[in-house]
C-alpha cells in the first residue's frame, strides 16, 4: 500500500494516514460492535467481514485503475477516496479478528490454550511472510496487481470460513457469560502486572511496525533499493516473527518470567537505531530480523496473558486488537506527518522515544512488584 499510494500521487503523509485511517476505522467499529451488538455466531460475523473487505478492495482497485488510466495522478479527492475504502475495510475487520480469536480459544486454558493460540499465530504470521514478498513483486510489475490479488484472497477466505465447523459457538463482545473457570494462572496481581507489561510491549512493537511498514518503504526505495527488496526484508521479518510465535506457542517456560518481556522491549530500539544509522541492505535485513523476534514475542505474550484466566475473554481480545490499532495509528499516522513536515528520519526518533518510555514503565512495574514482595515478607 505505501507504493500504491505513492504511485497514484500520494505524499509521505498520505502513506502514513492510509494505514492509520484503516486502524481508526477498525478500532471505532470494534468498540461500536461491542457496545451495540448482541450475541453472534463467529462464523457469520467473520464471513460478513470478509465480504465487505472484498467489496472495499474492488472499489479501491477501480479507483486506482481510473487514476492511472485517466491521467489523474495526484488528484487529492481520489487519493482520499482510496484511503476511505481502506478505512471501510478496517471497520469491517472488527467483525473478524476478535470473533475469530474468541472462536479458536473457546473454553481452553493452560497448556492447551497456549498450543491453540500458537497454531492461530502460526497461521496469520505465515501469511505475513508470503504477503509482503508477493506484494513487492506485484507492485513493481503493476500498481493494480496487488489489489486484484487481495480481492482474490478474500474470496478464498470466504470459502474457507463457509466450510469451517463452528460448533454453534456464540461470541459476545464485552458481555461474555461469566462461567469460565479461572485456572492455570498466577495470582491476580501478578497476572495484571504481566498483562500491562505485555500491553506496553505490544503497543511499542506495532508502533515500530506502523512506521517501518509505511515510511521506511519510501525511504528504502529512495536509497535506490527496489520494491521487491522491501518485500523481501519484510518477509524476512515475517519469518522470524513466525518462528518466535511458533516457539512460544509450543512452550511454557517463558510464562510469568519478566526477563523475556524486558528483552523483547529492548530489541525494538536496537532495531530502530539500525534503521536510522544504517545505509546498507545487510544492516536493514538484520534490523528487521531483530524487530521480528521482539515483535513475535510481544504479540504472543499479550495474547496469552490476556486470555489466561479471563472470565470475559472477548473483552481481552478487544483490548488486544485496540492496543494494536493504537500502535499503528500512532506509528503510521504520526510518522507520516513527521516525515512530510519535519524530516524523513523524525518518525523513527519519535517511535524510539515511545519505546524507551515503555521500557521505563515496564521496569517500574517490575521494581514495584519486587519491593512489594520484599516488604510483604
Amino acid at each position: 500500500m505505501p507504493f500504491v499510494v505513492r504511485n497514484i500521487g500520494g505524499t509521505e503523509s498520505h502513506v502514513g494516514y492510509a494505514w492509520a485511517a484503516n486502524m481508526i476505522g477498525y478500532m471505532f467499529c470494534l468498540l461500536l460492535a461491542g457496545l451495540a451488538l448482541g450475541r453472534h455466531n463467529p462464523k457469520n460475523t467473520t464471513r460478513t467481514a470478509v465480504a465487505v473487505n472484498f467489496l472495499s478492495a474492488s472499489v479501491m482497485g477501480i479507483l486506482v485503475y481510473v487514476i492511472l488510466s485517466k491521467g489523474l495522478v495526484g488528484n487529492l479527492y481520489l487519493i482520499w477516496l482510496v484511503i476511505a475504502a481502506g478505512t471501510v475495510a478496517g471497520g469491517a475487520m472488527s467483525l473478524f479478528w476478535p470473533f475469530l480469536m474468541s472462536w479458536v480459544s473457546e473454553d481452553l486454558e493452560g497448556r492447551i490454550l497456549n498450543r491453540r493460540l500458537g497454531t492461530y499465530n502460526g497461521m496469520w504470521s505465515a501469511a505475513a511472510m508470503i504477503g509482503p514478498l508477493l506484494g513487492g513483486v506485484f507492485v513493481e510489475t503493476s500498481t493494480l496487481l496487488p489489489i486484484v490479488f487481495t480481492a482474490g484472497g478474500f474470496i478464498i477466505c470466504f470459502l474457507s470460513l463457509t466450510v469451517a465447523t463452528d460448533g454453534s459457538v456464540q461470541t459476545t463482545l464485552f458481555r461474555d457469560v461469566e462461567t469460565r473457570p479461572v485456572a492455570g494462572c498466577e495470582s491476580r496481581a501478578t497476572l495484571v502486572r504481566f498483562r500491562w507489561m505485555a500491553r506496553i510491549a505490544l503497543f511499542s512493537s506495532w508502533a515500530c511496525l506502523g512506521v517501518t511498514r509505511s515510511q521506511f518503504a519510501l525511504l528504502f526505495t529512495s536509497m535506490g533499493f527496489s520494491e521487491t527488496w522491501f518485500g523481501i526484508i519484510v518477509t524476512i521479518f515475517g519469518i522470524f516473527n513466525f518462528a518466535v510465535l511458533t516457539a512460544a506457542g509450543k512452550s511454557i517456560f517463558w510464562h510469568f518470567k519478566p526477563l523475556f518481556l524486558i528483552t523483547a522491549q529492548t530489541l525494538l530500539p536496537l532495531s530502530l537505531l539500525m534503521i536510522i544509522f544504517g545505509r546498507s541492505l545487510p544492516i536493514f535485513i538484520l534490523s528487521f530480523i531483530i524487530m521480528g523476534c521482539g515483535f513475535g514475542f510481544a504479540y504472543s505474550s499479550h495474547l496469552y496473558y490476556g486470555s489466561c484466566g479471563s472470565k470475559k475473554r472477548s473483552v481481552q481480545m478487544v483490548i488486544h486488537e485496540a492496543t494494536i490499532s493504537i500502535g499503528i495509528i500512532v506509528g503510521s499516522g504520526a510518522g507520516g506527518y513527521l516525515a512530510k513536515n519535519i524530516g524523513l528520519y523524525q518518525p523513527y526518533w519519535f517511535v524510539l522515544t515511545l519505546v524507551a518510555v515503555g521500557l521505563f514503565i515496564q521496569l517500574t512495574l517490575l521494581l514495584h512488584s519486587k519491593l512489594t514482595q520484599k516488604s510483604g515478607s
